[in-house]
């Protein structure tokens, strides 16, 4: 990573350009997770963006709360951590004023290496037993490729499913499988009916990482001896 901060009022701000597609992450409390936004304008110090939304309403926030943003470039996206300011919401789009609080840097497109999953697991939806108790049940699901910070799968499912949905998934490694937290990151419904599901590990066991990396080694592995034979 290349810190691109300066010193003054406007310290890194210029980095987040008005226009760009924009990522808001909330680290901890109830509301953890990273929330799509746009930067929408650039003043004093401080970026606004357009306020995220949480299930069809505006994200809880509070002034000072410390957070992330994180937004798209030419080259690779930019990143600063920041506070919360105030909101704004007499502005046709709702805006949410954050101060960048430290050095912005600019990172990897593709933060962990990801390889080709395809096994089966079971996923059970809560959000859709929170929404309608009793009527969650366990899934079956495809993987379709893995990284380190989470998994892509299909399932058949015919409830509508959103973005920051979240799954518990008893994910297919050592002998009894990985439980795991997985939040959706994106979701799409494919020509034949499956529900295509990004999704990021919002809690799982550190002693599974293990099984994890030596997949995903393995499948590097046989993908470079591969691309070297002859």
């Amino acid at each position: 990573m290349v810190s691109l901060g300066s010193q003054g009022s406007n310290a890194g701000v210029a980095e987040f350009p008005v226009g760009a597609k924009a990522e808001f992450k909330v680290h901890d409390g109830l509301f953890k997770g990273t929330y799509a936004s746009r930067v929408e304008d650039l003043r004093d110090g401080m970026v606004a963006l357009a306020h995220p939304m949480f299930k069809g309403g505006l994200l809880p926030v509070y002034r000072d709360m410390e957070c992330e943003v994180i937004s798209e470039d030419s080259r690779s996206p930019m990143r600063g951590s920041c506070v919360v300011v105030r909101s704004d919401l007499s502005s046709p789009v709702p805006l949410l004023w954050v101060r960048i609080s430290g050095p912005v840097e600019r990172v990897q497109r593709r933060r962990y290496l990801r390889v080709s999953c395809v096994k089966e697991f079971r996923v059970f939806p809560l959000e859709v037993e929170h929404r309608s108790p009793l009527s969650g049940r366990w899934l079956r699901a495809v993987g379709v490729d893995l990284s380190l910070g989470g998994i892509r799968f299909r399932l058949a499912f015919p409830y509508r499913l959103s973005r920051e949905d979240s799954f518990l998934g008893m994910l297919p490694f050592g002998e009894a499988g990985v439980p795991a937290v997985l939040r959706l990151t994106r979701v799409e419904r494919t020509a034949d009916g499956l529900l295509d599901c990004g999704s990021s590990f919002e809690s799982i066991p550190g002693w599974s990482e293990k099984y994890i990396i030596e997949f995903i080694r393995t499948k590097e592995l046989n993908s470079r001896q591969g691309r070297d034979a002859p």
